[in-house]
């Protein structure tokens, strides 16, 4: 297979595109509950090894304004003369379940404590840095527990270059749109998932030492009571109750697209559709799956949600 002329990859910051014919290139990009993935497939196998690949090591891929940025080294394996490479957003370290509380602590400072227990550092984009009382881990790993603290507080967790990167859903449905969709083009097909009546209307915490309600006033669904999870006063339990019925209604439409290739469809961008359909609106990108070889883009949806109060 000719090698394309328009992927650079990078192996430890040093460009190494001559030296290796790629013959698959694809990065998976997403939003929260799993991890940026890069599966890449190249020739010259001796060439390539020449490098000494390391676990963990940086792997990066660009073409035409795209920029997968660092992903690390998880596993290199040979199949049919060639070498499989694959890279993902966290680095390749155990993440083991334990018990541990934080007194007087920060988001913020929470965040970037667990984020050193897996060898990458914090960053907060519109998260909000709330003050908690007291938070207990109960028997997660550092990204689990992110994720559950980050989810709670309204945002996504994203392992993005050398960061494990919280960001907030409302703060990302508030900024400007970064493109605009005509679902009619030649040259994007769709598909639309309606699954609005598994939606929420009203998520409540009730414990003793704080309550709080959020209500979706777009959603008919069910009330959940929540009486298990700990806060430490009103305010606290009303901020979760948002923030996790807004997690969970958000994922109640979804939007699939597949297009030519498309370098600024990525993670947590807004898109705004013009349809005469139901997908006419304002989306967050949920995922996306770039083929960089073959100039393919897929990109998974979320509706924007904006009835929560």
């Amino acid at each position: 297979m000719e090698k394309s002329p328009e992927i650079t990859l990078l192996y430890q910051g040093t460009d190494i595109s001559k030296d290796v014919d790629i013959l698959e290139c694809v990065h998976r990009d997403v939003s929260c509950g799993a991890c940026d993935m890069l599966n890449l497939k190249v020739d010259h196998a001796d060439k390539w090894m020449q490098w000494n690949p390391q676990k963990n090591d940086t792997i990066r891929v660009k073409r035409s304004g795209y920029d997968s940025m660092n992903l690390y080294l998880n596993t290199v394996v040979p199949e049919d003369g060639a070498y499989r490479i694959l890279a993902t957003g966290a680095k390749a370290v155990p993440f083991p379940a334990r018990w541990q509380s934080f007194k007087d602590k920060a988001y913020g400072a929470i965040m970037t404590m667990c984020a050193s227990e897996c060898g990458m550092v914090a960053k907060n984009h519109g998260a909000g840095n709330p003050q908690y009382a007291y938070v207990l881990r109960e028997n997660l790993s550092a990204p689990v527990f992110m994720e559950m603290l980050a989810n709670r507080e309204g945002a996504v967790l994203k392992a993005l270059d050398g960061s494990f990167t919280s960001i907030g859903v409302l703060y990302a449905q508030g900024l400007a749109a970064m493109h605009e969709v005509q679902l009619d083009s030649d040259q994007m097909s769709s598909v639309y998932t309606d699954k609005r009546y598994l939606s929420w209307s009203c998520v409540e915490i009730d414990t003793p030492f704080g309550k709080g309600k959020a209500i979706d006033s777009a959603s008919t669904g069910l009330k959940q009571v929540i009486t298990d999870i700990p806060v430490d006063d009103n305010a606290q339990a009303k901020r979760w109750a948002s923030g996790l019925l807004l997690m969970h209604n958000r994922q109640s439409e979804m939007l699939e697209l597949a297009m030519d290739f498309n370098p600024g469809y990525t993670a947590m961008v807004r898109i705004n559709v013009k349809s005469s359909t139901a997908s006419n609106g304002q989306w967050i990108v949920h995922e996306t799956e770039q083929d960089l070889l073959n100039g393919r883009t897929k990109a998974k949806l979320l509706r924007c949600v904006t009835t929560i109060a």
